[in-house]
């Protein structure tokens, strides 16, 4: 018997081992078999037949270049034209073969990345920002034979680690080689080989594809060293079947290293929509958003974080009339979203969020928010700018979906209920008081989106996936009273203080970053301290209105110098922010210290995706 928690909610399917299903899924999981797609070997061949002219990869060098595009069949020639290459130089056409691709996320590592399904290769994604050690381990423990990367400096690396033990024999650069790095090549036993001498490789040697079994592994996600059954991918694809009435764009900047970057590129294949891809750089996103006009944005909590504090800075300056019409702007249109009117033309629209919403091009229908929850005020901002589907998801590496916002749902700061393919079940946690009993535990998944184990390490693997199958995410979750899973801890990301309080830093992080003098902030503690402290990287903008405020100009203060009358109002603004949000007194930070420069990728201090 089968009980729903509410007409919208997750139904449990087992009252004794409290497993839950999606509402239209609770006799059986969604099967995938739709024109007979098992593989994404078979999503390319589909994509190619169905969409052939259509737009596919869309790209430029520069903001004051157009995009220019790719279609479908061009990029399906082109990906067997590299496979083909790499064949008859002698890459073995086999699943046990590993290729690395390695660089920023682009439309030629995304032509790499298709280029290694129709023969059987497995692609292990390395991002551009890992360190020389992080390289070097995944070219050693991954057994890669050979590796694609896009620039000369990462051309270098790999060079210069390289390992006379590896079987890493061949280099594919998208850049030519100056002499000096051909003959560092050459010493150390490596054979280069360019991106564009390699299509004409397999232009003119053209190899039969060894297309996989759906049983065969298709990626290696290295965020957390797992491997990736490709049917984790394929059989997530019909959450979006509605999108394909229109043509879909989406402008990727997630690295395809990472499985939601690399899962959004193939769903939109399936789908014959059309993928953009950024620059590379940071400043120049919202150029490319604007100009690529996508309608599916995918987003992570800190981009939308700072799109509001953005506009709120430049509410708070414009004086008190534009907050309050602000605030009306916002409650008008969250009571029409909540009617499903996702109307663009009202008044509000014609004040305040279009000028918003064409800075990412206008055409937004769909946004997907994956990294984190939302705030309410963030959350209920976001919706209005761009007032369409909005939904807020949950999954990670090892499981590219667990839960996902049904699109009627607009609560605020939780992950729906369980995707057609996935089962949800809670576990207790008795060491943070966390049981089943009160709807309250460990979220743990079963079904086709869980990956197949850790590569070369059976025993994390059946750390991760118990006996029966559920991957346990380490993640605390909760069932609402309406059947929404709200993720509210995290099990191991804690640590302990010296008085025996446990402290959760990702959930204080969350808050304090709402204030207006925080671009990025990182909570730490240990065992031998009774108290929290607060790294925190200030905000140019949010420091400049407060030296404007105090009639204070020098240059010199905004250098980030931790002056005392400024260190007091940030941790001031931080404490009270923590009230507000009913932080108990232990969470609080006690103290804080102020850096000079930001996090970044550079500096090994900031994630690929955006986490510090």
């Amino acid at each position: 018997m089968t009980r729903t928690i509410s007409s919208k909610g997750a139904v449990e399917i087992d009252a004794n081992q409290h497993i839950y299903a999606h509402p239209e899924y609770s006799n059986k999981l969604f099967e995938y078999k739709t024109c007979g797609v098992t593989t994404l070997y078979e999503i390319m061949k589909y994509a190619s037949n169905t969409y052939g002219s259509r737009p596919f990869f869309c790209y430029r060098n520069s903001s004051d270049q157009a995009f220019q595009s790719y279609t479908y069949n061009e990029i399906y020639k082109l990906t067997h034209d590299i496979g083909s290459g790499l064949a008859h130089i002698g890459l073995q056409k086999s699943n046990g073969t590993f290729v690395g691709i390695y660089g920023l996320n682009s439309m030629h590592y995304g032509i790499f990345l298709f280029s290694m399904w129709p023969f059987s290769w497995v692609s292990v994604g390395i991002y551009d920002s890992i360190s020389l050690h992080g390289l070097q381990f995944i070219t050693r423990h991954a057994k890669l034979q050979l590796i694609f990367t896009d620039d000369l400096h990462r051309l270098r690396n790999l060079i210069e680690c390289h390992e006379e033990t590896s079987p890493l024999r061949t280099l594919v650069s998208l850049q030519k080689p100056n002499d000096s790095l051909l003959q560092m090549a050459q010493i150390k036993g490596l054979r280069i080989i360019t991106y564009d001498d390699l299509i004409q490789i397999g232009q003119a040697h053209p190899s039969e594809p060894l297309p996989p079994k759906s049983t065969d592994t298709a990626v290696i996600m290295y965020t957390s060293g797992s491997t990736r059954d490709p049917k984790g991918l394929i059989t997530a694809l019909h959450l979006d079947e509605a999108a394909r009435k229109e043509t879909l764009r989406v402008l990727t900047f997630m690295p395809l290293a990472h499985m939601f970057g690399c899962g959004t590129t193939v769903i939109f294949a399936y789908l014959g929509g059309e993928v953009g891809f950024w620059q590379g750089k940071t400043e120049k996103l919202m150029d490319d958003f604007r100009d690529f006009k996508p309608t599916l944005l995918t987003m992570v909590l800190r981009l939308l974080n700072k799109l509001y504090d953005k506009v709120m800075i430049e509410t708070e300056k414009k004086g008190l009339i534009a907050q309050r019409i602000m605030k009306w702007a916002i409650k008008s249109k969250i009571a029409q979203i909540e009617c499903s009117n996702f109307s663009q033309d009202t008044l509000w629209d014609k004040i305040v969020f279009n000028r918003i919403r064409h800075a990412f091009g206008n055409q937004v229908r769909i946004v997907i928010s994956s990294s984190a929850p939302l705030s309410a005020e963030v959350a209920k901002f976001s919706r209005s700018v761009f007032s369409c589907q909005f939904a807020e998801g949950y999954g990670q590496t090892e499981c590219i979906t667990g839960c996902w916002q049904i699109p009627s749902d607009i609560r605020s700061g939780e992950t729906g209920v369980p995707t057609p393919i996935s089962h949800v079940k809670l576990f207790d946690v008795p060491e943070k008081n966390y049981y089943v009993k009160d709807r309250v535990g460990e979220i743990c998944i079963r079904g086709e989106g869980v990956f197949k184990g850790n590569l070369h390490d059976d025993i994390k693997t059946r750390e991760a996936i118990d006996s029966e199958g559920w991957l346990h995410t380490s993640d605390i979750g909760q069932w609402t009273n309406h059947g929404a899973m709200k993720i509210i801890d995290r099990k191991n990301s804690v640590f302990k203080l010296s008085n025996g309080k446990f402290i959760a830093p990702e959930k204080i992080e969350n808050i304090y970053i709402r204030s207006r003098f925080i671009s990025q902030i990182y909570v730490h503690g240990n065992s031998m301290r009774d108290r929290s402290v607060a790294l925190i990287v200030l905000d140019e903008e949010g420091v400049k209105k407060w030296l404007n405020e105090a009639n204070n100009s020098d240059p010199v203060s905004i250098s980030f110098e931790t002056k005392s009358k400024l260190w007091q109002v940030v941790f001031n603004d931080m404490i009270q922010l923590g009230q507000m949000q009913h932080l108990m007194p232990h969470e609080q930070v006690k103290t804080i210290t102020i850096l000079k420069e930001p996090l970044t990728m550079e500096n090994d201090l900031l994630t690929p995706t955006f986490k510090v």
